[in-house]
């Protein structure tokens, strides 16, 4: 994975760490404001309505933000608007945001946020409902095409601020400017020396995965399948094909439903399938199981699609032998989680109309087009995604550059109830994942002991 993939994944390790101080944050916090005035004494838009204001933004570093600190110039150019772009360690990055937010000062006007932050910073007021922006003819530029934007990544990005529901619905708290989904990676030569089918289904993958397991290719002993084992939230992303897959729901009505019936056949298909990887893969982050796979030592991986440019780079031992595939279906069809970075609004700032011009050049058709260069996949923007600069960034990759696009498109949603106390349930829930992997409980009882923690944690 190249180092954007990697402060991405840092960055939701490091909102573990963050949990009980968000959680408490939101409770001291107010109540979502009402919907913001976006009303101004322009008349129609222009692009140098805002001359002469100054905005303060903060962000992660991240392509996203490299692209950005690129291309400033332009914008400055373009809107006679100033801009000063502090970017930090993703670590230092959530704590920096979050004491910002809380201390609603309005030090800063725009910033990357995520879904877990969108919902703890819109519970407590600190971030502007962006849609009535949208609507505005005098504040969005007539060619922004909203409506460009991948559905999903734009639905991940609403929540009506009802904890444990709502997702999808309400107020649009971010734009979205990077995405990942989550894909089946196999290699190619393998599959093809053992004569076994790209396999469609869950359990397709699983007897694929038990019969290339302990197999023998070009010297190395081959792995069924590796993936995420760790006891944090991260690891859901990727076993989230196997949870959407079986129609799992980690809280319904309020009370934890992760050992329902399908919840115990979901983390049975995935320990029955986690058992034919490496050893130590209960203990797997993104980094290890990726080191694992880049390694050639195993058949199959389930992880973030936009891992692809370090298997394809110049000098990877699997450059052009992995095979991108949709995640393995099971009785409620394909599933994938995605993750999104956007750029939302300070609601105490007082540069709105300034700031939300930026937002929209930061995730215009151009400056995402040009972001590609940087790193930033996948696009956020259909156009983007059919562009021939994504094409030519991904040829020779086989059906990546398809495959993404249809996860995206067809099978990837935020699969898990908004709340201020979301990290702590998933590090819970992986928890008992990899206990079960472990063999230290039985699914059942892993599951069983994990929704009785979940409901006090949610009480």
């Amino acid at each position: 994975m190249n180092n954007h993939v990697r402060r991405l994944h840092r960055g939701s390790r490091a909102a573990v760490g963050l949990a009980a101080l968000m959680a408490a944050s939101v409770l001291a916090g107010c109540t979502t404001s009402s919907s913001p005035d976006t009303s101004s004494d322009v008349e129609s838009f222009d692009w140098k309505n805002y001359e002469g204001e100054e905005l303060n933004l903060l962000m992660s570093e991240h392509p996203v933000s490299a692209a950005i600190k690129e291309n400033l110039p332009d914008f400055e150019e373009k809107t006679g608007i100033s801009v000063n772009l502090e970017t930090l360690s993703e670590s230092d990055y959530m704590v920096k945001i979050l004491t910002e937010l809380q201390s609603g000062s309005g030090n800063y006007d725009a910033f990357m946020t995520s879904q877990p932050m969108n919902y703890q910073y819109a519970a407590a007021g600190w971030i502007e409902d962006l849609q009535p922006w949208v609507d505005d003819a005098k504040q969005t530029a007539p060619d922004y095409d909203f409506d460009d934007f991948f559905p999903a990544l734009i639905e991940a990005q609403r929540w009506d601020t009802t904890d444990f529901g709502g997702a999808g619905e309400g107020g649009l708290w971010a734009i979205p400017a990077n995405e990942e989904g989550y894909a089946l990676f196999y290699r190619k030569d393998i599959l093809e020396a053992n004569s076994v089918e790209v396999p469609q289904t869950i359990d397709e993958l699983i007897a694929a995965a038990k019969k290339l397991d302990g197999t023998e290719f070009e010297g190395k002993t081959i792995n069924g399948f590796v993936s995420r084992g760790d006891k944090t939230f991260p690891t859901l992303n990727p076993f989230s094909t196997f949870a959407g897959a079986y129609g799992v729901k980690d809280i319904t009505d309020g009370k934890a439903t992760v050992n329902s019936p399908e919840g115990v056949e979901a983390v049975s298909k995935w320990v029955e399938l986690m058992q034919t990887g490496p050893q130590a893969a209960s203990t797997y982050t993104w980094y290890e199981a990726q080191q694992d796979f880049l390694a050639g030592t195993s058949a199959f991986y389930i992880d973030a699609d936009h891992m692809a440019p370090d298997f394809e780079k110049e000098g990877s031992a699997i450059a052009g032998k992995v095979g991108y595939a949709l995640p393995p279906e099971g009785p409620e069809g394909r599933s994938s989680s995605l993750w999104v970075w956007s750029l939302g609004m300070n609601a105490a700032s007082e540069h709105k109309g300034a700031a939300w011009q930026f937002i929209q050049w930061a995730t215009s058709k151009e400056l995402l087009t040009t972001a590609i260069s940087n790193g930033n996949m996948n696009p956020t923007r259909v156009s983007v995604a059919d562009s021939p600069e994504m094409a030519a960034a991904t040829e020779g990759w086989g059906d990546y550059n398809t495959v993404w696009k249809e996860i995206l498109a067809d099978h990837a949603s935020w699969p898990y109830a908004p709340s201020s106390t979301w990290t702590e349930v998933g590090d819970i829930w992986a928890t008992a994942i990899q206990s079960a992997i472990l063999e230290q409980a039985s699914v059942e009882e892993a599951l069983d002991d994990a929704a009785a923690k979940i409901d006090a944690a949610i009480e």
